[in-house]
């Protein structure tokens, strides 16, 4: 993806575990298709629940804040806050 910014995006939702998040992520990642089938690409990197928190976090890569906000609308859950440039690392060669 040219030009792509990676956004970070946050929701706080009572009772949030197992299903509920799983329905959520993927109702993201489906709108995130349909978005980017429409023109403005955006993809969903990664998610991170922390349900005793009762927040989600979403890492995204696209061109504008707006992808993200019209991804997060269309799959019925717009986001409290977005912040973009973040960089996401994952530890290599940890065991889990």
């Amino acid at each position: 993806m040219a030009d792509a910014t990676t956004f970070l995006a946050e929701w706080y939702l009572p009772d949030l575990a197992g299903a509920p998040a799983d329905d959520i992520v993927a109702r993201i990642g489906a709108a995130a298709s349909t978005v980017s089938g429409e023109g403005t690409p955006v993809r969903l990197l990664l998610t991170l629940s922390v349900p005793t928190d009762e927040v989600l976090y979403g890492v995204f890569e696209a061109g504008s804040p707006e992808a993200v906000v019209t991804t997060c609308r269309r799959a019925g859950v717009p986001h409290q806050r977005l912040s973009d440039h973040v960089v996401a690392r994952l530890a290599r060669g940890v065991p889990s």
